[in-house]
């Protein structure tokens, strides 16, 4: 009776050190998973780069033609009617998303998706849905893990006062921000959302690392649009 007890219990043991174990090594196994898979599309990234400036220098050279007087006739009446057109109201997210955030100062490169749902976010960092596009007025927020799935923005406490952050568009918009500031909110705190006449960044994640006690809030304002369309045709 007593060998049976003792068999028991090593099994016990050695139960409670395997899922031990495996809490432990959780977050390093993701990690290493969504690197590798984020590695990958940041090569697709720069693959569709490659192809939308291709596309942009040769729709410069067409512009560059010369055109006989009734094409040129058609072209300007294209663009009277276009000009008339009624304007899109709405943002259409697949002009934004997916994009790429690059913080040199804390080596963060990452591909950015609409919503915070947890498939999406496994992918990585997110744009909560309903807050504004890269761009806009008031706060446009991306959420992300810090410390599984790649952990993303594992270091953002370490950004501080006049850091930079891009985001860059498929279509070539780049978009930089400087940190103006880092706040610790709990997570009822939605009022960190609400922006005012500035058009501003947040990014959150848990905090402290490795507990979802609070969240950490980087804000920063957007400083500068940079376009490689408008360059293109200079």
């Amino acid at each position: 009776m007593g060998n049976k007890r003792y068999i028991w219990l090593k099994i016990l043991i050695a139960i409670l050190i395997i899922a031990g174990l495996g809490l432990l090594l959780y977050p390093f196994i993701t990690n290493i998973i969504a690197s590798k898979q984020e590695s990958e599309i940041l090569s697709q990234w720069e693959e569709k780069e490659e192809i939308v400036e291709t596309n942009q220098v040769l729709e410069e050279t067409q512009n560059e033609e010369e055109f006989s007087p009734e094409e040129e006739a058609i072209i300007e009446w294209s663009e009277e009617i276009s000009k008339q057109a009624e304007p899109v109201e709405e943002p259409v997210i697949e002009d934004y998303f997916p994009l790429k955030i690059t913080i040199p100062s804390i080596e963060v490169r990452w591909i950015v998706n609409e919503g915070t749902d947890r498939e999406t976010l496994k992918k990585g960092p997110g744009h909560i849905m309903g807050t504004p596009f890269p761009g806009e007025i008031g706060r446009c927020t991306i959420s992300g893990h810090r410390t599984t799935y790649g952990a993303p923005f594992n270091r953002i406490d370490e950004l501080i006062e006049g850091d930079l952050i891009y985001l860059e568009t498929i279509m070539g918009k780049t978009l930089t921000y400087v940190v103006t500031a880092q706040e610790i909110v709990r997570p009822t705190d939605v009022y960190i959302l609400e922006g005012d006449d500035k058009r501003e960044l947040l990014l959150t994640a848990c905090h402290p690392k490795y507990s979802a006690a609070y969240r950490i809030i980087i804000i920063s304002e957007l400083v500068n649009i940079y376009d490689i369309g408008v360059l293109l045709n200079e």
